[in-house]
């Protein structure tokens, strides 16, 4: 995709005791993101490490998000969970954010730190972020900061 920065999340290797032999997989997350607001991600398998990272492509542009930012920041706190892990933070969140083009985020995880788990959770807190003037039309009230619109 032009415009977007990937990055490698995770990478797992399957192998299967077949009667002929051992057939191995590739796992390869990815996400992807153009600095600006918006990123996603994607999980393909392969053959090959090589082949695994080129089919991800193809299916990265399903899970697209896109995030309400004021001058780089997030307007206040989320968090997100994912079975039974809890984002508040992780160490590949980092990356993940990142891309996004927020850098002053501070997180952290409780619970499994499964990658697979934990950036759907990533991916579910960032779609949970409402804006100023969600706030607002949600209780009714006007929001002061009106440079927050």
């Amino acid at each position: 995709m032009e415009g977007f920065d990937t990055r490698l999340i995770d990478m797992n290797r399957t192998c299967k005791v077949t009667k002929g032999g051992q057939v191995v997989k590739y796992t390869a997350m990815v996400a992807c993101g153009n600095y600006n607001g918006v990123i996603g991600f994607a999980k393909a398998k392969g053959p090959a490490v090589p082949v695994a990272l080129q089919k991800k492509s193809f299916t990265i542009s399903l899970p697209i998000c896109s995030l309400a930012m004021f001058d780089v920041q997030l307007h206040r706190c989320i968090c997100g969970s994912w079975h039974y892990n809890r984002h508040e933070g992780w160490r590949n969140k980092k990356s993940i954010l990142h891309l996004a083009g927020l850098m002053n985020v501070k997180s952290k995880v409780i619970g499994s730190r499964n990658p697979h788990n934990t950036v759907k959770a990533v991916f579910k807190a960032l779609n949970a972020i409402e804006t100023p003037r969600d706030v607002q039309e949600k209780f009714g009230r006007t929001v002061v900061e009106k440079y927050l619109l």
